[in-house]
């Protein structure tokens, strides 16, 4: 069983993969109900041995996967929506819970075989902790030749992973840090290094969504423009990856973000960083970092595999949906898919982050509210209404207030959409008002006695007014 699959093994369609699946959660469900002979369970066995015999039949060996909280047919990640969510749900936990990372179908398969395997997960007295070796052992005794399975790795500590991203964040910056240096004295850079970066952001991304959001609360660290670049690259490779783009655009997407206020290394700092409003001058030198910043990137693909769309991101970043902004154009009608992408994140982050020069600081779910509002005009409006799904009704590091009087960081989204208003919440401030070091709380929770949640968010609040930084819990909790 390979956990590389090639192209062949990737022709099911997402339907086919989904009936499978559900065939199967029926069957592993009915029979903890009933037993093994009852003419219900007959039945479901019946219809999945049907729908799994036709896909073995023309598709050779079929492998269901867990990794990394997905599940895949095939080596293609089955996507899940609001209807069919429980059935994701159900067979994580079935698998989880008995050490399999995967199991495999081969064809000849026979009813007989699948009631065995089913009465084999089912067994109450399997150990959590030798269940993957009990379950071999009972395959070998039950003589089921057409079905194997996988053991899980040992899962990496949840704070080594959290340890790795926030080092890679930083290692970020510093990248970014030495490419323009470089840049302005050798006009090169390692751009394979830098892809290489983006690689690793995007498995963090896969493994832990929330986490690396998080990360993105943290605001001018050693200066800006490094920092919001680091912001932004990260939340254009998330957004992409929601879109469907390709593992080679998505490289090609962080190295566009990852330089596209290249053009203000030439700006003087204290233009970038004036308190008050520029005049006509200042406001020209600003606004031609996307031309300086075009060029730049047109030298460096002399010598580097930067891809255009860098170029065009640098030049387009601040146009609007409707063509007004800067750079001024004539004649033309849309901007890059990249541009469109890098406008929506860049305004977002730059909107949620302190400057000199505006007195207020967005929370993010007020700076969503100010760019829905400018949906259609300043931003694409189907790429920005999946980057506010993306980010949640209460993003990742909001500050808000809980119906018990506490004060909470939202730490995870809730990727079921019913309740996506119920994200889990990190307690910083009891009732009384006092800091607190609290759990990590599932907004889900049920009390027992009311039978109703046990903690709502009622608001969201500026965490710069209670002098919180929310970045330093998710920092913290890496430590």
């Amino acid at each position: 069983m390979d956990a590389e699959l090639t192209d062949q093994e990737k022709e099911l369609t997402q339907k086919e993969s989904v009936d499978i699946l559900t065939r199967l959660q029926v069957v592993l469900k009915i029979a903890k109900v009933y037993e093994s002979n009852n003419r219900i369970v007959l039945d479901q066995m019946e219809q999945f041995i049907a729908v799994l015999d036709n896909a073995l039949q023309r598709e050779g060996e079929l492998v269901l996967r867990l990794r990394q909280n997905a599940l895949y047919v095939k080596g293609v990640r089955i996507k899940f929506d609001y209807s069919n969510y429980h059935i994701y749900k159900f067979l994580q936990n079935e698998l989880s819970s008995k050490e399999l990372a995967a199991i495999a179908f081969s064809p000849g398969l026979t009813q007989e075989e699948i009631q065995r395997f089913v009465s084999i997960l089912n067994r109450k007295d399997l150990d959590a902790k030798t269940a993957y070796d009990e379950i071999l052992h009972a395959l070998d005794v039950e003589q089921i030749d057409h079905i194997t399975v996988e053991k899980s790795a040992p899962a990496e500590p949840m704070q080594s992973r959290e340890k790795n991203a926030v080092r890679l964040y930083f290692s970020g910056i510093y990248l970014l840090k030495e490419v323009f240096e470089r840049q302005k004295t050798t006009g090169t850079f390692n751009l394979n290094l830098a892809k290489r970066w983006m690689q690793s952001i995007f498995n963090h991304i896969v493994d832990d969504e929330s986490f690396i959001y998080g990360l993105t609360n943290i605001k001018n660290f050693d200066e800006y423009t490094l920092n919001h670049s680091i912001n932004v690259c990260i939340l254009a490779i998330a957004l992409g990856r929601r879109l469907g783009l390709t593992r080679e655009e998505l490289s090609d997407l962080g190295v566009s973000s990852f330089l596209h206020d290249l053009g203000k290394l030439d700006i003087p700092r204290e233009i970038l960083d004036k308190p008050a409003q520029l005049d006509a001058t200042e406001r020209a030198i600003i606004e031609n970092h996307v031309h300086i910043g075009a060029e730049k990137l047109i030298q460096l693909k002399s010598t580097r595999r930067i891809p255009i769309r860098a170029v065009q991101v640098a030049l387009e970043h601040h146009l609007k949906a409707d063509l007004s902004g800067y750079p001024k154009y004539f004649k033309k009608r849309s901007t890059n898919l990249f541009s469109k992408i890098v406008k929506i994140v860049d305004y977002f982050d730059a909107l949620t982050t302190k400057r000199v020069y505006r007195a207020k600081v967005f929370t993010r779910d007020d700076a969503l509210s100010l760019m829905q509002e400018k949906s259609g005009e300043e931003f694409d409006p189907l790429i920005l209404k999946v980057f506010i799904s993306m980010i949640g009704a209460y993003p990742i590091g909001s500050l808000v207030a809980l119906d018990t009087g506490e004060l909470g960081i939202v730490f995870e989204a809730n990727p079921h959409p019913a309740f996506h208003l119920r994200p889990k919440v990190k307690i910083i401030a009891d009732a009384d008002g006092n800091k607190v070091d609290g759990e990590l709380i599932d907004l889900t929770e049920i009390d027992p006695e009311t039978r109703k949640f046990s903690r709502t968010i009622m608001r969201s609040l500026e965490a710069e007014k209670y002098g919180i930084q929310p970045a330093d819990y998710f920092l913290a909790k890496a430590e």
